[in-house]
């Protein structure tokens, strides 16, 4: 319905507009969720289950509003524009488009950049721009004012002194900020932050790159709604978001609502709905109602802002009716739609419930920066970002103010912006008023909000009370009875969690249920105990960074740093093993599976998590021909790559062979592989390429257009040639690591987690190795530590030409089937597949940086630019994808070669090292299992022994 007020009248005539074929009226300036919830349309897609989902957060952060426009897959609705005659859908069908040369990213200058326009960003904003500074202000919103003032969209007109106090104040720093001089800009999506002075961000369809001085991270708070059966069912939505609809757009859905959660934002958005002649039914606060205990706190609240007070108690008086206290809710039911809530032994009908159960702080930016940060356990809990009382991280160029960094409501964010606009012009050598009164309203508001969340002081979050049927991962769909077996099962990490049921790895980064899983799986979550932060904050379109960059050839020697972060840590006595492992990566986890069969007592020790590192951030082709950069026409003969090729077709058919043992779809398939070609160049190399693979027994053709585009019509027309090998194939890292590891311990192997190695020496007839949890002595000690192998191997007396080289993958959204086979590029760094998922895995050795003091690999701009690049290249449809997630990972720098066996010097320390470890590690393993059970291989190994090396 649309709502009534006596001052507020739309625009302009209503339009019309297409939903799934059905015509709807909608006003112009309104968005599509808008329209839809004006037309009671709650309904607007499906889940990759088939389960039907709707608008939830209204804010563009659950991208659970995702439609089809006008042939455009992956709009969010609360987010696009209505416009005349549009056609939406619910399907995700992309309409085929020409592609779009893309210019490289817009760069501007600027002094300070501030991602936000709410209460804190507005404000720092306009004090900045009053000092003479150059300010930029980006927000993801059609209008500025955030979540907070909400303002009027231009959908409808009122004469501002109609209006309420919030949309009176908002309107005013809104135009304050503009006559100061700063730049707002809309639409703007930053998605990505990889230094204080190069933030990239999405503005009105382009790549834009800010260069700021000064770095102002106001991005506000996002709602957290409980985990309970039934909470995505369309219809259910948090209070924010129906309060959007409600105070910016003039419509609500449904015509029974029910309004559940903890704090007065409830009450005022039950209020602004009745006023309009929507029917509330109830309201359900979690906290219980306070009594004669709480006049203390009634007396500080009324002294810090008696305003505030005096609005909060009239809503109370005002609802009385409605108001239930002490009810939080435990399932919500319906077909199609929600139909009824249950609050304990208390339940109501209702087809339209928001939820709001407090607040979790928009912090995704600063992580990435590695900004400190503290986990603060209210509600679900929030990931704050630390800052001293000027709003400075312990980054100095990066302020972060207002709720993006702590929740404190928005009269505490517009100090908070006052205040660190002060600061902010005394380090651009600007004069700024001191800002006085602002640190005194700052003081006022956290007495006041100190005592308001006392008044609510609702029942502590209890991850042991989650329904088990309850959905905890909106996106993948992982309900918290899956988590907690895949916890009993020795998962009991988010990081462990993520990689082994894909919980967190959706289009919304993790930011409803990432809280949830670490306060699942440890008692005291602490600075990084959420998903690693990695771009994009948001995701982004694919068709708007496809920019080529340069190609090269290898990478920088790097020594990688100790990224571990163990969960367990204590120390365990001394103990006595026939062969230990050092490395519980994909090569040492196949190592004890083949030992395993072959009957001998294996130990592996992992420093970190099991598939954390190098093997779990793979991008899972099994590569049977050579890559692009592994041969050159006018190389000397000898090509330490080409004598890896017979390991190719015996590993994948061990993974085959693997497959079948754990009795588990490891998503792996042998589908070929093609590398494709432009121009005789490329031609000519290709030729010389099959020549030199079909002479070391690898088949592989070499095909022309027609058969190209028959076998894969996907592949874009600029392909004019390709190499076809039929051995080639795909699967899933994150399931064939762990099935082997399940399969090994089976068969009686012993993996032991945060075991990081320390030293490692001869000691008679065994070598002691010295572990953070204590000792360990082995008749053999075998070093599968992939990057850190030259670290163990020289612990043990003896240096192997071994280092590491940061690379990053990029995963799309999922889509329709497209490509089934794997794909590369001659003359290019690319491997391109689709995943069982849906979801388009791109990679190829684009390198990354390293964060040696957070020890974090990062993704960099250019290489996510020039890898999409050629990808879209490739397979056009990928432009019309949105990218959901850039990683880094460590690949390994050899000689392109492995390096096996026995060290000469030091009898009974074992290499197993390879740079194509995820295909080659079944066979690598087993070659090194054959040696250690003193048989002979089933495949030369001479070639890859270190004394190669002289």
């Amino acid at each position: 319905m649309r709502l009534k007020h006596p001052d507020m009248r739309p625009t302009g005539p209503p339009v019309r507009l297409r939903f799934d074929g059905r015509e709807i009226e909608a006003l112009p300036g309104e968005t599509i969720a808008a329209a839809l919830a004006a037309a009671d349309i709650v309904a607007v897609r499906q889940a990759r289950s088939g389960a039907p989902r709707g608008p939830f957060c209204g804010m563009g952060v659950c991208f659970d509003c995702l439609v089809t426009v006008d042939g455009r897959p992956s709009q969010r609705a609360c987010l696009t524009k209505v416009e005349a005659g549009m056609d939406v859908r619910s399907a995700p069908v992309a309409t085929p488009r020409p592609p779009e040369p893309t210019a490289p990213a817009e760069e501007i200058a600027c002094d300070v950049l501030v991602v936000g326009a709410g209460p804190a960003g507005l404000s720092a904003a306009r004090s900045l721009a009053l000092a003479g500074a150059d300010v930029i202000v980006a927000d993801e919103r059609l209008q500025p004012g955030g979540q907070y003032f909400k303002p009027l969209a231009a959908s409808h007109a009122a004469d501002p002194s109609t209006l309420d106090r919030q949309f009176r104040e908002g309107a005013v720093l809104r135009q304050s900020a503009l006559l100061a001089g700063v730049r707002i800009l809309s639409e703007a999506t930053v998605w990505a932050a990889f230094s204080p002075h190069e933030v990239a961000a999405i503005v009105a369809g382009r790549s834009t790159l800010f260069r700021p001085k000064r770095l102002v991270l106001a991005t506000g708070a996002y709602e957290q709604s409980l985990p309970v059966p039934g909470w995505t069912l369309p219809g259910v939505m948090t209070v924010g978001g129906l309060q959007t609809l409600a105070r910016s757009y003039r419509v609500a859905p449904g015509r029974r609502i029910v309004i559940a959660g903890n704090g007065p934002l409830c009450l005022q958005t039950a209020a602004e709905l009745l006023d309009g002649g929507a029917n509330v039914v109830a309201v359900l606060e979690a906290a219980s109602h306070p009594g004669l205990a709480h006049g203390r706190d009634l007396l500080a609240a009324a002294s810090a802002a008696p305003g505030l007070l005096l609005e909060g108690l009239t809503l109370a008086n005002r609802l009385r009716g409605l108001l239930h206290w002490d009810r939080k809710v435990t399932r919500l039911l319906g077909e199609g739609r929600v139909q009824r809530v249950e609050a304990g032994d208390w339940a109501i009908d209702a087809d339209i419930v928001a939820l709001g159960y407090g607040f979790a702080s928009s912090s995704e930016l600063a992580r990435a920066l590695g900004c400190a940060h503290r986990f603060v356990p209210r509600g679900s809990g929030s990931m704050e970002t630390l800052a001293n009382a000027e709003g400075r991280t312990s980054v100095g160029e990066v302020f972060a103010i207002g709720d993006g960094a702590r929740f404190g409501g928005a009269q505490a964010a517009r100090a908070q912006g006052m205040v660190a606009a002060a600061a902010i012009a005394a380090d651009l050598g600007l004069k700024a008023p001191e800002p006085v009164a602002a640190r005194r309203l700052l003081g006022r508001s956290a007495r006041f909000q100190a005592a308001l969340w006392r008044l609510f002081d609702a029942p502590p979050f209890e991850p042991d009370a989650i329904d088990d049927s309850a959905i905890v991962c909106r996106c993948e769909e992982v309900t918290a009875g899956e988590l907690r077996q895949h916890i009993a099962a020795g998962y009991d990490t988010p990081a462990g969690l993520k990689r082994k049921c894909r919980v967190g790895m959706g289009r919304c980064q993790g930011r409803y249920c990432a809280t949830v899983i670490a306060r699942m799986t440890t008692a005291e979550v602490d600075e990084f105990g959420l998903f690693a932060p990695r771009p994009p904050a948001k995701p982004v379109p694919i068709h708007a960074l496809t920019v080529e960059q340069a190609e090269w050839s290898g990478h920088k020697d790097f020594v990688p740093p100790d990224m571990a972060r163990p969960r367990e840590t204590a120390p365990l006595p001394v103990e006595t093993v026939d062969t230990l492992v050092i490395g519980g990566g994909v090569a040492g986890s196949c190592l004890a599976y083949w030992l395993a069969h072959e009957g001998i007592e294996t130990l592996v020790v992992e420093r970190d998590e099991v598939n954390l590192q190098a093997s779990g951030a793979n991008a899972g082709s099994l590569h049977v021909q050579l890559l692009a950069f592994d041969f050159a026409l006018d190389a000397p003969p000898a090509n330490r790559a080409a004598d890896t090729l017979p390991l190719g077709p015996a590993s994948v058919a061990l993974w085959q062979e693997i497959q079948r043992d754990t009795a588990e779809d490891l998503e792996m398939k042998v589908c070929g592989g093609l590398m494709l070609a432009e121009n005789e160049r490329d031609i000519e190399f290709l030729k010389g390429k099959i020549a030199l693979e079909k002479s070391r027994g690898i088949e592989a053709e070499l095909l022309g257009t027609n058969e190209l585009r028959a076998l894969e019509p996907c592949i874009g027309d600029v392909a004019i040639a390709a190499e076809w090998c039929p051995g080639e194939g795909k699967i899933n890292p994150l399931k064939g690591t762990y099935a082997v590891v399940a399969k090994a311990k089976a068969m009686g192997a012993r993996f032991r987690r945060g075991s990081n190695v320390t030293a490692i020496e001869r000691d008679g007839t065994h070598w002691k190795v010295t572990t953070r949890r204590g000792e360990i002595r082995a008749k053999r000690v075998v070093n599968t530590a992939g990057p850190w192998a030259a670290e163990v191997a020289r612990m043990a007396g003896v240096d192997i030409p071994v280092r590491g080289a940061p690379l990053q993958m990029v995963v799309t959204e999922p889509t329709a089937p497209t490509l089934s086979r794997l794909v590369a590029y001659a003359h290019r760094h690319l491997t391109l597949k689709q995943m069982g998922s849906g979801a388009f895995m791109i990679g190829g050795g684009w390198t990354a940086g390293l964060d040696e003091q957070h020890r974090l690999s990062r993704a960099l701009r250019g290489s996510i630019e020039g890898n999409l690049w050629i990808a879209s290249r490739a397979v056009p449809a990928l432009a019309q994808l949105h990218a959901i997630r850039i990683w880094a990972g460590m690949n390994v720098n050899i000689d392109r070669a492995p390096i096996l066996g026995e060290v000469p010097s030091l009898p009974g320390f074992y290499n197993c090292v390879s740079s194509n470890g995820y295909t080659l590690a079944p066979v690598l393993a087993r070659l090194t299992a054959e040696m250690l059970a003193g048989r002979s291989t089933s495949l030369p190994v001479a070639p890859f022994l270190l004394s190669r090396f002289g």
